[in-house]
């Protein structure tokens, strides 16, 4: 076997690791899952997670870390772009709809992880407060300062705290989203992801940019 097909099988048995403990952490918990579950789900040796985490408490750290690093990259490069820009209200409402892209993604795309980390946060964040303080804050902060800019050009609200806005506008997305994952009837006259999703960022634009009155 050569080099290039050890470390791609190495990389097989990881990705399998992660999937596997990925939808049990999010089923069981963390405490519900033990590492025998995750290696049977995973086809893998269960040494092998000890090889590539350290152990189970280890695991579940990195797939947090792994998801927030890869949202964070993507609203620095919203904080980014937005900077090459000159500040007026439709480029800024086109940044901070970029963001409401960037959530819906993350969402959509990794409901597993979103549920893990919601049940971190209802727990205190006692495995992932320091990536909390580190790269969720600073994702915080970079979305804070389209804001402010905007505020600085007269294009924003000076009234408007940008944390708060920030708050209500990432738990409300991610709230929606658990509103359709208990499947009720309240649920009728919603729109589905992500088949409406369209609709459902006109209406986010709507209530956060442009407000509801006439």
């Amino acid at each position: 076997m050569s080099s290039s097909e050890v470390v791609g099988e190495e990389s097989g048995a990881r990705r399998k690791i992660v999937d596997a403990a990925i939808v049990l952490f999010a089923n069981k918990g963390l405490h519900g899952t033990s590492t025998r579950d995750i290696a049977k789900e995973s086809g893998v040796n269960l040494s092998l997670i000890s090889y590539y985490f350290g152990g189970k408490e280890a695991l579940y750290e990195t797939l947090i870390q792994e998801f927030v690093l890869a949202v964070f990259r993507r609203i620095a490069q919203v904080a980014d772009d937005f900077a090459k820009e000159k500040v007026c209200a439709q480029s800024t409402h086109k940044a901070i709809m970029a963001i409401v892209d960037t959530l819906v993604d993350m969402r959509v795309t990794n409901p597993h992880i979103v549920k893990i980390m919601t049940r971190e946060k209802l727990a205190g964040l006692p495995f992932s407060r320091e990536i909390h303080e580190t790269m969720i804050t600073q994702a915080g902060q970079k979305i804070e300062g389209i804001i402010a800019r905007g505020q600085q050009a007269g294009v924003v609200n000076p009234k408007v705290n940008p944390r708060f806005f920030i708050s209500c506008l990432v738990e409300g997305i991610m709230g929606y989203f658990n509103m359709l994952d208990c499947n009720c009837s309240w649920n009728q006259g919603l729109y589905g992801m992500p088949e409406q999703r369209s609709e459902f960022k006109e209406q986010i634009s709507m209530l956060y940019l442009e407000g509801i009155f006439k």
